[in-house]
């Protein structure tokens, strides 16, 4: 028999009699139909799914997935609960929801489409890109399959393009919709395609040139395009490699590009944002070289060597010279159709580099105000809930604010940290305080004049407390601890600690830990998604799952979205649309 703690029976393990066992289901539907009427429901599934996309097998409509590998040769794709915030079901019956089908050594990168319910997933030791549905949660197979080792690929929509940089090889292989060939480029590193698949360009490391793929009219006598560095099939040529005009708006030949290591297309699709990685990739000047699109369509096939003066230049017409110098860095950008904000680093006078945040004005093109984010290789940037920026970088504690921190410095210039928060449009930065508010440790806001952080959370009170003024000093509010972390600023390092702060009572480390237990650094920043409309964005930070507000920039508690090993890359996999993610 068993008891509750009080004595009383609840039920004794022997067989009952029929009409018992009948009583009893009675009373376990009428119980079950209580809770449905009471509004119990536990996962409320519409109809139809935003835009007509069908409901997964999960149950899931706002779903984050999570390319992790467990030791370097096996890894797979997680499936969390990006509206709970939690890996399991709301039960905890289902401990974890998976891909099915998919297996890959080390998923290195997710590339996303919501809008056609379809991923596709990097394996980057063997150079696999497999198909994810989203619709059944399953791997489909292979889309295309690379050299090992690549280290770019750019695809389109709907399968049309998939495009491999081969670095080993030296080549650029295509597959899709157009076929496959395989063109030799020597040292070609990066290859970025646009939405529509009809323009494929490359980048050469340590290179002043800018290449793109041409696809010859069908003939049976096909004529090689002047300038060409590679036509294939030999014999029959279908697809070329043709070099990209390169003289400056000022007339000067091989000058409109250096170190080109990234392009970027504008939101009406009619140019193309190329951007020079200068000084950072051991070129001379950072910079933006604004093409238009249409010259560089693959269709578009030269007449005359591109590289001639006789050539039609594929320069956008712009009231400023063009390329753009962008003294703070070029490495990654986004563009919203008002600005294109640019991230990278520059060289300071103590031989380290120095992370910038850029704002170019797109109908000026004049460069704007440069913001100081996170040290690193800028890769990852990303539009969120209340008008803000997050920008991810890697090899961060290499920088000029690692080298503050080991010299002691107190302020934000010292924390290293890889993720940034920007405030974009000149929107408040933070929000306010708040009376009789719930704060837990790490909500942020703002005192008017600095930035404060929740150490000991609580209940604030029901007047605003007189701030400590000092940089690391403590306020207590009705119970509630904060320290005040320096001047508001439009920028946010994510997440917020004190460097070098030698009073224990003020002390703010990460809230949590990565396996290597640092406390004040969560290492590279791999991956970022936006959960369109949930105020929050998830990372693939340092190997773990670490998930903030976009409100104020504080951590959720990632202790059940943890996934058992390294993660890579993560993706929103129920975005509105392709741009959102």
């Amino acid at each position: 028999m068993l008891r509750s703690r009080d004595g009383l029976e609840w039920f004794t393990l022997k067989n009952r009699s029929l009409p018992a066992q009948l009583l009893a289901g009675l009373l376990l539907a009428a119980a079950a139909l209580s809770l449905t009427a009471c509004g119990n429901v536990i996962y409320h599934e519409p109809a139809q799914n935003f835009a007509g996309r069908p409901i997964p097998p999960s149950g899931l409509l706002e779903r984050v997935m999570a390319a992790y590998t467990a030791n370097g040769s096996q890894g797979g794709l997680e499936i969390l609960d990006g509206l709970r915030d939690i890996r399991s079901n709301v039960q905890n019956t289902i401990p974890t929801f998976s891909i099915k089908g998919f297996s890959a050594a080390e998923p290195t990168t997710i590339i996303n489409y919501p809008e056609q319910t379809t991923g596709y997933v990097l394996s980057y030791t063997t150079g696999a890109l497999q198909t994810v549905d989203y619709s059944t949660e399953a791997s489909t197979g292979s889309a295309a399959t690379f050299a090992p080792n690549p280290p770019s690929v750019g695809t389109a929509p709907g399968g049309v393009v998939f495009a491999g940089a081969e670095e080993g090889s030296g080549a650029i292989a295509m597959q899709g919709l157009y076929g496959s060939v395989t063109l030799n480029l020597p040292n070609v590193y990066k290859v970025v395609v646009n939405q529509g698949g009809t323009v494929v360009l490359a980048m050469v490391r340590n290179s002043n040139a800018l290449y793109r793929v041409v696809k010859l009219p069908a003939t049976t006598n096909p004529v090689f395009p002047p300038g060409y560095v590679d036509c294939e099939p030999l014999l029959l040529p279908v697809y070329c490699v043709v070099p990209v005009g390169n003289t400056s708006s000022s007339g000067v030949a091989g000058a409109a590009y250096d170190n080109p290591g990234n392009a970027v297309f504008s939101v009406d699709g009619n140019s193309v944002y190329i951007l020079n990685c200068g000084p950072e990739c051991g070129g001379n000047a950072a910079s933006v070289t604004v093409l238009q699109e249409g010259p560089l369509v693959m269709t578009n096939v030269p007449t005359v060597n591109p590289l001639s003066a006789a050539a039609p230049t594929p320069l956008a017409t712009l009231p400023v010279a063009n390329p753009i110098p962008v003294p703070g860095g070029a490495t990654a950008a986004i563009p919203d159709g008002t600005n294109l904000y640019v991230s990278g680093q520059q060289l300071q006078s103590s031989g380290l580099f120095a992370g910038n945040l850029s704002l170019i004005n797109l109908t000026s093109y004049a460069v704007g105000p440069t913001y100081s984010i996170s040290d690193g290789t800028h890769t990852k940037m990303l539009f969120a809930d209340n008008n803000t920026l997050w920008i991810g970088s890697q090899q961060c504690a290499n920088g000029q604010r690692a080298s503050n921190a080991a010299n002691g410095v107190q302020t934000q210039a010292a924390n290293y940290n890889c993720l940034s928060r920007f405030t974009t449009g000149g929107n408040a930065p933070l929000p306010g305080w708040t009376a009789g508010a719930t704060y837990v440790p790490g909500n942020t806001v703002t005192d008017g004049t600095n930035v404060e952080v929740i150490l000991t959370g609580g209940t604030s009170g029901k007047t605003a407390p007189t701030w400590s003024t000092a940089l690391d000093g403590s306020t207590t509010d009705n119970g509630v601890v904060w320290v005040n972390v320096g001047a508001v600023s439009p920028v946010q390092i994510i997440p917020i600690v004190t460097p070098n702060n030698t009073s224990t009572s003020t002390n703010i480390p990460v809230l949590y830990q990565n396996t290597n237990l640092n406390s004040v650094y969560y290492g590279d920043l791999n991956g970022e998604c936006w959960v369109q409309n949930f105020f929050k964005v998830y990372t693939a930070y340092g190997g773990q799952i670490h998930a903030f507000n976009t409100t104020d920039g504080s951590e959720i508690n990632n202790f059940l979205i943890t996934v058992q090993g390294t993660v890579l890359d993560v993706a929103y996999m129920d975005a509105e649309s392709n741009s959102a993610n």
